[in-house]
Parts: C-alpha cells; sequence; structure tokens
C-alpha cells in the first residue's frame, strides 16, 4: 500500500514538471534578414514602365516587374524608408520597420509626403500614386482676366480717362489758375522749357536776351 502511494506521488510530480515545461515559452530565435516584397500600381491598371524602388536612399535597390511587384532580397532588421523613384507620378513615403525577433509582423507608416502625418498600412507594401507628375505650368488661355493683368494696358486706359475727363477738371478751376494750366500745357511741346518751368529754372530766351545785351553796347561804343 505504501508503495503504491509512493509511486503515485512520484507520478504526480512527474506529471507536474511536464506541464511545467510546456507552458515555459521558449526564447525566440533572431533574424537574420527578411525579403522585403510589395507592388506599384498605376490608375485602372494601366501599364507601368520599369521603376526603381530603394529603401533608405541607395542602401537597397530593387526594380518592378511587368506586374509592378518588387523584391528586395536579404534586408536586414532595423527601420527603413521605402521611396518610388518616378518620373511620371508621386507616391507616398513608407516607414519599414523590420523586427529582430521572429514571429513577428514588419510594420508600416505611410507619409502622403515628407513631412506629413503618418497613418499605418499594411504589409505587403502595395502603392498607388496620388497624382501625376507636372514639370511645366500650362499656359493661360488668353480672356478678359489676362488682357487686364497687361500693365500696357492699364497704362492706356488710365491715359484716356484723363483725356476724358479732364476738360471737366478744368470746367471747375478757377480762371487764373485755368489760364497757368493751359500757358504751361502750351509749352508741354517743348520738353526742355517744360522742365525747366517744373524746376523754377530761368527760360532758355531770358538768357539769351542777357548775351544780346553786352553785343549791342559793344556796337554803340563802336
Amino acid at each position: 500500500m505504501i508503495l503504491r502511494r509512493m509511486n503515485m506521488i512520484a507520478f504526480a510530480a512527474l506529471a507536474s514538471a511536464a506541464s511545467l515545461d510546456a507552458v515555459e515559452p521558449a526564447n525566440p530565435a533572431p533574424v537574420e534578414s527578411y525579403p522585403v516584397e510589395g507592388r506599384v500600381r498605376l490608375p485602372r491598371d494601366a501599364a507601368l514602365p520599369t521603376t526603381e524602388v530603394t529603401l533608405n536612399g541607395d542602401e537597397h535597390r530593387a526594380l518592378t516587374r511587368p506586374d509592378g511587384r518588387f523584391t528586395f532580397h536579404d534586408v536586414p532588421p532595423g527601420v527603413y524608408l521605402l521611396d518610388v523613384l518616378s518620373l511620371d507620378y508621386v507616391f507616398s513615403q513608407i516607414k519599414l520597420n523590420l523586427p529582430a525577433t521572429a514571429g513577428e509582423q514588419p510594420r508600416c507608416l505611410e507619409y502622403v509626403y515628407p513631412g506629413a502625418a503618418k497613418k499605418p498600412h499594411p504589409y505587403p507594401v502595395e502603392l498607388t500614386p496620388h497624382l501625376k507628375a507636372q514639370y511645366f505650368e500650362e499656359r493661360e488661355s488668353p480672356g478678359l482676366h489676362t488682357l487686364f493683368a497687361n500693365p500696357m494696358l492699364l497704362m492706356m486706359l488710365f491715359t484716356g480717362g484723363l483725356v476724358m475727363f479732364m476738360p471737366k477738371l478744368m470746367d471747375g478751376l478757377d480762371p487764373e489758375e485755368k489760364k497757368k494750366l493751359e500757358e504751361q500745357m502750351g509749352s508741354a511741346g517743348d520738353p526742355t522749357a517744360l522742365l525747366k518751368n517744373m524746376f523754377g529754372m530761368p527760360s532758355g530766351d531770358a538768357d539769351d536776351s542777357d548775351d544780346d545785351e553786352p553785343k549791342q553796347k559793344s556796337i554803340k561804343r563802336k
């Protein structure tokens, strides 16, 4: 009887030890490298030319296949920035986190443009363009908005307004001011005389009269 109880106790101890070994988690094995996969697609499944995809600039490079899929081989664990180098379309930038332990899935964050707010993105990466790249500005079609944006046309309109409204302004002036203004406008044909009147300089006639006086006096002495 005693021997039977001892056997039962030993059996229970072995069973409990086995259950503890089954519950205790094993240490996860480290991961040396990953194959990073993804796909680049165009709207309406249009044909995609061969496009280069990079991780951290030129640290890892891959080219898309005819169906738009790409694969980076032997990528060590770490954090990477994935960029699609396209000349025709603008794609999001993906921040890729490859864990160093087995059993964890890679995590992705999407940036619509560098510096934009981040948002989760599924893995494997699948990217579609946001817009078509434009390198040149389209020429505006002619219209009224382009005519009134022309400074020469604005100057012509201003001059025409002065010509139309100047007589009405002249009628409202005092007779003396009106006569003085007419005299100044009459001498506008000579730019030199107009500038001299504006700056208060003596006119050329006065200078000529001053130059003629000594000649006349010298003639009288003879």
